[in-house]
């Protein structure tokens, strides 16, 4: 198949759309499965497996090597007076039921809105002050076309090269393209940038939840599935040679299982943290060589006062962090947020740093931005989760390397083997929407769609 094909194909049969939308309320209710089923991890996927698996009666249970559900949704208490999101912290987009389940909650969904602001060099301007120069314009026409991209393979810094933009508005592109899909512009394949933004089907509106954490939204949702959650139980063998599967843990313990649905992050399959015996076929093999993964770092920095213009949306800097939002805007009124996320290179020169002095360069790089001493004398609290140093996570999100395959290479990752071991997880999205909490759900729903497509 082509891959304008597929990607056609793609929006009609695997887009949040039909995932989550068109789906009659008891699509499984002809199927249902007597037997053993496990779940490795406890994300967003494995968690909305387990529900969707809750709802048929089925044998399930979830195993979880962290001491904790959520995956890589982590709320923290105690650093501010609401509750900082460590980990995901939007929904993006309105179609998907992720926004659904805030909106039944009666969570306060807050648009991210507001006013961008640029820097270059020492100045920080918004796009309408910037708009009267020319390379600022250059590099935000590039960063549209990076979204549309077509021609033969290029990342995204070799277009910069090849067009010629110059070095003071290069961080531009690379945070508004590289950095939200989770790597540096040198790591990151157009092509399968292009595929992704053709596919997306969620809406482009980004929201934060008001008055809660997003963890707590799963937890409220699948309450019936959580008390089926092991916790500290690390799978390190699936042997599906044979009926029932053997799972081996940590401790060289055995469980059984008929059916398993793996949801771990891409960086866990590529570390074969995870051995399976039989050997995963050759074409799975490649596809999680042929995805990217990489380091991630979140920092918040609590302030006791507003240094920023109140209207701010996104803080756009030419630092170690290429992208600061307001995470309290809406929020709080008495403590003031800045998230910035950083992966790819970045990413990797910051994780060989303490926390103590990372802190310090960054808050040192927004008095440079907002006048001496001024961040820096009202920074009140502050963490770095840094998530490639977590041993279950070990990244960021998946992302589109060169010549990697695109959404044809996550189908494969996606396949299903002996009609034993399926998989789910943002990296397996080939819909448009890896990298996303909803996009983890969708992965979850067709997994457990395909199992039950299985029973005889």
């Amino acid at each position: 198949m082509q891959r304008r094909d597929f990607i056609k194909h793609t929006l009609l049969a695997t887009g949040a759309v039909a995932l989550e939308n068109c789906q009659p309320k008891d699509p499984y209710a002809p199927r249902k499965y007597e037997g053993q089923i496990a779940i490795i991890g406890a994300g967003a996927a494995g968690l909305y497996a387990g529900y969707l698996l809750e709802q048929q009666g089925a044998n399930y249970t979830i195993y979880e090597a962290a001491e904790q559900i959520g995956g890589r949704i982590r709320p923290l208490k105690g650093l501010a007076d609401f509750e900082v999101e460590l980990g995901a912290e939007k929904i993006r987009g309105s179609r998907s039921t992720l926004y659904d389940w805030a909106k039944e909650s009666g969570a306060s969904l807050l648009p991210t809105s507001g006013t961008d602001y640029y820097q270059i060099g020492t100045l920080l301007r918004t796009e309408a002050q910037w708009n009267t120069d020319l390379d600022f314009r250059l590099a935000m026409l590039l960063s549209q076309q990076a979204r549309a991209y077509s021609g033969n393979e290029t990342t995204l810094a070799q277009l910069m090269e090849t067009t010629k933009l110059v070095a003071k508005v290069r961080h531009i592109p690379d945070a508004l393209i590289a950095n939200n899909y989770g790597t540096s512009a040198s790591r990151l394949g157009l092509l399968g940038v292009a595929e992704a933004e053709a596919t997306w089907s969620a809406g482009r509106d980004n929201y934060l939840l008001g008055n809660r954490s997003l963890l707590s939204l799963l937890e409220e949702k699948c309450k019936n599935v959580i008390p089926k959650v092991v916790l500290n139980k690390q799978i390190k063998r699936i042997d599906f040679t044979n009926s029932p599967i053997v799972l081996e843990d940590a401790q060289a313990q055995r469980r059984f299982a008929d059916k398993v649905i793996v949801t771990v992050p891409l960086s866990i399959l590529q570390a074969n943290d995870i051995q399976f015996t039989p050997s995963l076929p050759e074409a799975k093999l490649t596809a999680i060589r042929n995805i990217g993964m990489g380091a991630g770092i979140k920092v918040a920095l609590v302030f006791n006062r507003r240094f920023w213009e109140a209207n701010t949306g996104s803080i756009y800097t030419s630092g170690s962090v290429p992208e600061y939002w307001v995470s309290s805007a809406g929020r709080s009124t008495s403590s003031f947020v800045l998230s910035g996320f950083v992966t790819g290179e970045r990413a990797e020169v910051l994780s060989g740093q303490t926390s103590t002095v990372i802190i310090q360069n960054l808050l040192k790089e927004l008095d440079t931005i907002y006048g001496k001493g001024t961040a820096t004398a009202a920074l009140t609290n502050a963490k770095v989760m840094d998530w490639g140093k977590e041993p279950f996570i070990k990244g960021a999100y998946s992302f589109p390397i060169p010549n990697g395959g695109g959404l044809l290479t996550r189908q494969t990752l996606s396949q299903p083997i002996q009609r034993k071991v399926y998989f789910a997880g943002e990296a397996t999205h080939y819909g448009g929407h890896s990298g996303t909490v909803h996009g983890a759900m969708e992965s979850g729903r067709r997994a457990v769609e395909e199992l039950l497509r299985d029973v005889v």
